[in-house]
């Protein structure tokens, strides 16, 4: 399980995931420490998510994260939970999709989406063009903001689901 977390909803949501699976987990940090993303009307994430809309390809346009020791070569499945920011998959995260991506090659990715109400088909979207050759498991599973606390049915149904 791979994930970021700013108000610590995917965070409960990566949690009971770890609970119901057994799975590792590891969770992405932000480089640069104390960044209020909510304040400003989240301008700092905003202006994260334009520079990656503008130049995708671009290292350079990404937020920097703090290390991560995985290696992915371990995993036939990672399950990625993350947070929606303005239609897109969080920035930091999409940052470690972007160095780690095309380590996910040929294995299944599952998606976990977080928002308090817009779709999530712009975070898929982000998924397939960071992990360009996973075998994405359908379908993502969408757990509402208000829904977090009682995500742990949610979840065991999801499993099921993708088997």
């Amino acid at each position: 399980i791979v994930y970021y977390s700013f108000t610590n909803n995917v965070h409960t949501i990566a949690t009971d995931l770890q609970s119901q699976t057994g799975a590792d987990m590891v969770r992405i940090e932000p480089s640069e420490e104390g960044l209020d993303y909510a304040a400003n009307n989240y301008a700092i994430g905003s202006a994260l998510i334009s520079a990656i809309r503008e130049n995708p390809d671009d290292a350079a346009s990404y937020p920097g994260i703090k290390p991560v020791d995985v290696n992915l070569d371990e995993y036939d499945m990672v399950i990625v939970a993350a947070p929606l920011w303005w239609s897109n998959m969080a920035a930091p995260l999409q940052t470690y999709l972007f160095q780690h991506g095309s380590e996910m090659k040929g294995k299944s990715i599952g998606l976990i989406v977080s928002s308090a109400s817009s779709g999530i088909s712009g975070v898929e979207s982000d998924a397939k063009r960071l992990i360009p050759e996973g075998n994405f498991l359908t379908p993502s599973l969408w757990i509402r903001s208000s829904q977090t606390s009682g995500c742990h049915s949610m979840i065991a149904d999801w499993l099921n689901e993708i088997n």
